[in-house]
């Protein structure tokens, strides 16, 4: 017969293993081709489409992705890259259609759940192409889009040149979703923010810019990450949690 140290050991391995099972893989076919999409599912009513256009290699993502799972956010990670069989590098953005970016949020909306989008660096391109696209099509959703949080958007057209006004991609300022901007303090692009916000707004997206202390922009996938960086990363899922906590208030607001 089993003991109760036994029996509790065991329990232990069960739930370790349905924890571990969590994540699930789903394709969503469009048009153009079939997308490996990585659920975390959750029970809440909120879900956090993220395009991390990493060839599914994030693993830091992937935990604050279970993390938020845990914490009743669903997560989606599709695997745009690997979709199409392009390179991770920045030129490869510009052959993401957009026709399939909005396919992804018209299967996460059909959740019922209130969809955000997130990305980093020039991935958050795709955020603003899409929504823009979303919206002009879904004008009278029943569910629109909740809003987007854009870490360390790198959403220049050119190298800005000192003195002159930059110069933004084209998706910049032509939606109309709630924003959160976040970039690290210990990184130039910061003195940038209110600029980029005020282009953001152009086409009546309400705003929000904050900058996290200590960590450079990237810090998460920074091989060289420093002691604040780490801790920033171990508590990715809270920082995500609060910038939705932002969002939701904004539209409260309104």
């Amino acid at each position: 017969m089993m003991n109760l140290k036994t029996a509790f050991i065991v329990l232990t391995l069960l739930l370790f293993a349905s924890a571990v099972q969590a994540k699930e893989l789903i394709t969503i076919e469009t048009d153009e081709a079939d997308i490996d999409v990585r659920v975390f599912p959750a029970e809440g009513n909120i879900l956090l489409l993220g395009f991390a256009c990493d060839e599914g290699k994030s693993k830091n993502e992937e935990r604050t992705a279970k993390s938020l799972a845990e914490d009743g956010v669903e997560v989606w990670m599709p695997d745009m890259l690997s979709a199409l069989m392009l390179p991770k590098v920045r030129s490869s953005l510009a052959g993401i259609p957009t026709e399939m970016l909005t396919a992804l949020i018209d299967q996460a909306t059909q959740t019922g759940k209130q969809v955000y989008l997130i990305s980093s660096g020039p991935d958050t391109e795709l955020i603003l192409r899409a929504a823009s696209e979303w919206e002009a099509h879904h004008k009278n959703a029943k569910q629109p889009l909740a809003g987007a949080i854009l870490m360390f958007p790198r959403l220049f057209k050119n190298k800005p040149e000192p003195g002159k006004m930059p110069e933004y991609v084209d998706a910049v300022g032509t939606t109309k979703l709630p924003i959160m901007l976040l970039e690290g303090e210990r990184t130039p692009n910061r003195w940038g923010l209110n600029t980029l916000s005020q282009q953001l707004q152009k086409s009546g997206s309400p705003v929000i810019a904050e900058v996290i202390p200590e960590v450079r922009g990237y810090f998460f996938k920074r091989q060289d990450a420093n002691r604040s960086e780490d801790v920033v990363t171990s508590q990715m899922a809270g920082l995500i949690k609060v910038s939705l906590y932002y969002l939701e208030e904004q539209k409260r607001n309104e």
